[in-house]
């Protein structure tokens, strides 16, 4: 059986993402990372693939920001040092979530009856939110909201005392045209004893998933097991230029093979160098290196392997 060996390869070059922070450079960068993980959450819960982007996290006196709050589903939590924030929700991202689509045709309930009828379903989906927001700030600090109630008019969410500050951050939520937002409002006076050792910080974490969920790379492990692979032994290169594009039963195809040593192909890609074997009755091949590594490899084989002397003439 003759196997194509020139496999052409698009190169691709990756390009590190721009990311521009405001003032709160930590806040910032915890609200991108919630995002990341809201677009994650959101795929799993309702099937759809939002666009997500972050506004910079701002720092204003409370009674500004509880007088631009309107009629709209608003979650208030403890955090830290029992101070209060708040969790706002636009009532038409309640409506997508119901509905499993953006479908402005679509008949919507008023805000009193959503919250009522679906209070519960509601619910677990804004406490699976508040998780990622924590998860957010995995290995760089410990906060941690507990939902305490709802309610729908902006001055019975009334948490902290008019002069006091905090930080307003909001993530923008987009599908076929469909916008809606979340936004959250942290007490500063419970926060601001974790940024300050954090100010000065010039190097974080990558925002990798790894560091989102401790399990991942033992998913990934698993994923990989359980993923089939077509693993070819390339013994050498057959010349058909003097067959002249007819090959007949029994004739005798050298191969060209300049350092002796099996190319191991992974899904079409070649990966190891090994040399021909046998082992437990059975043809074999034993890895040397990776194809650009010219050192040995140090694994160390379990079962007794024989190697064949490959013929040069």
């Amino acid at each position: 059986m003759l196997h194509q060996t020139e496999i052409p390869v698009k190169p691709y070059e990756l390009a590190e993402a721009q990311f521009k922070t405001g003032r709160f450079h930590i806040m910032d960068i915890v609200f991108r990372r919630w995002a990341t993980l809201l677009q994650e959450t959101l795929y799993a819960k309702m099937g759809m693939m939002l666009e997500v982007s972050t506004e910079n996290v701002v720092q204003m006196r409370f009674e500004k920001f509880l007088d631009s709050l309107e009629k709209q589903p608003i979650y208030i939590f403890e955090t830290l040092n029992h101070s209060r924030g708040l969790l706002l929700v636009d009532k038409s991202f309640f409506d997508l979530a119901l509905n499993g689509k953006a479908d402005p045709t679509a008949e919507k309930l008023s805000l009193v009856q959503l919250m009522k009828e679906n209070q519960q379903t509601l619910l677990k989906l804004v406490s699976t939110m508040i998780d990622d927001f924590e998860k957010s700030w995995l290995n760089i600090a410990e906060v941690e909201l507990k939902l305490n109630r709802v309610t729908i008019y902006p001055r019975r969410a009334n948490v902290m005392l008019p002069y006091e500050y905090c930080f307003t951050g909001r993530v923008q939520l987009s599908l076929n045209g469909f916008q809606t937002s979340l936004q959250l409002c942290l007490p500063y006076a419970a926060l601001v004893s974790v940024l300050r050792p954090l100010e000065n910080k010039k190097i974080i974490e990558p925002e990798s998933m790894a560091y989102y969920f401790p399990q991942v790379k033992e998913h990934f492990k698993d994923l990989l097991e359980k993923t089939e692979y077509s693993v070819v032994a390339e013994l050498g290169k057959a010349d058909l230029r003097e067959a002249n594009g007819k090959l007949e039963k029994g004739q005798v195809l050298p191969l060209l093979n300049k350092d002796g040593l099996v190319t191991i192909r992974i899904n079409g890609t070649q990966v190891l160098q090994a040399s021909a074997g046998e082992s437990s009755g059975h043809y074999s091949v034993q890895v040397i290196r990776a194809t650009e590594d010219k050192k040995p490899s140090t694994i160390q084989p379990k079962r007794e392997f024989k190697q064949v002397t490959w013929p040069t003439q």
